[in-house]
């Protein structure tokens, strides 16, 4: 099984960034996650942008609240919040990239003052004990080789009563990643060691002092995003392979369309699902 490095993870999305920029609308979604799909929704971008309002709600987030986007990718969701609801945001990534390209996007969206990045591990950051009023994870949690570490780290940042709102995909039961091929190469083809069960997010999140305060199965929702990542990823192999006959690509964007392609019979054989959960440290 692949064990995968901070630099690792970096180097995934520094390579693969341009795929979301053609087949993800990156400019307008700002978001590289699975978008909820509701009855109006039309397009990626609202799809993005609506898994962070139904997480927004989900975990009661109040103007001016002071967050951390643990795992910010290019800023999207701290930005929304600042716009939404003037919260003062510090988002996260392992990757340098990101954090200029999150910096760049806040200022354009006119909330740089409320907005700062910088390059972080969310399993050790240099924040004071108590700073934070929630932390916020889309799908970047499971990118921790060790899980405890990240829910440990986020319990010390949280002030009392602090929550952890995560939307990310969790097995549905618990099995073997070892015996799963198709899940290592959906998993490794995301910089993604292996993922957490439900019953082992509870485990975890218990063990590290924090209680499980909602929980929501939104799997039949991202339907849609599965198979446009799938439709995507079917064309990347054709471009990925042309690409190849001239230039040589950089190693995940090499194998980044075999991500997109297991991910879909994975999902539909239920080895994976999407949810939406709200982890609270005691007041």
């Amino acid at each position: 099984m692949l064990k995968f490095t901070n630099k690792d993870v970096e180097d995934y999305y520094d390579q693969t960034e341009v795929h979301y920029r053609i087949h993800w609308n990156l400019e307008q979604s700002l978001g590289l996650h699975y978008g909820i799909w509701e009855a109006d929704t039309k397009s990626v971008p609202e799809a993005v942008i609506n898994t962070n309002r139904r997480l927004m709600k989900l975990g009661e987030i109040a103007k001016g609240m002071h967050g951390l986007d643990a795992g910010c990718g290019v800023g999207g969701s701290s930005i929304f919040l600042a716009r939404q609801l003037g919260c003062t945001m510090h988002g996260i990534t392992l990757s340098k990239k990101q954090s200029e390209t999150a910096t760049g996007y806040a200022q354009k969206a006119g909330v740089g003052e409320l907005c700062t990045f910088s390059q972080q591990d969310y399993t050790q950051t240099n924040f004071a004990d108590n700073t934070f009023d929630f932390v916020w994870s889309i799908e970047s949690m499971e990118t921790a080789p060790d899980k405890s570490k990240y829910f440990k780290e986020m319990y010390r940042v949280l002030k009392p009563g602090g929550k952890i709102l995560i939307a990310d995909i969790f097995k549905p039961y618990e099995y073997d990643i070892a015996n799963e091929k198709e899940m290592q190469t959906m998993l490794n083809g995301w910089a993604i060691t292996d993922i957490l069960s439900i019953e082992g997010l509870k485990t975890t999140a218990t063990a590290n002092g924090l209680s499980i305060h909602k929980l929501e199965d939104v799997s039949p929702e991202v339907e849609k995003s599965v198979e446009k990542i799938y439709q995507a990823c079917v064309w990347g192999r054709i471009g990925t392979k042309l690409y190849n006959l001239f230039k040589d690509a950089s190693p995940f964007s090499k194998i980044h369309y075999t991500t997109g392609l297991a991910q879909k019979p994975t999902y539909y054989e239920k080895k994976w699902g999407y949810y939406l959960a709200v982890c609270q440290k005691p007041k």
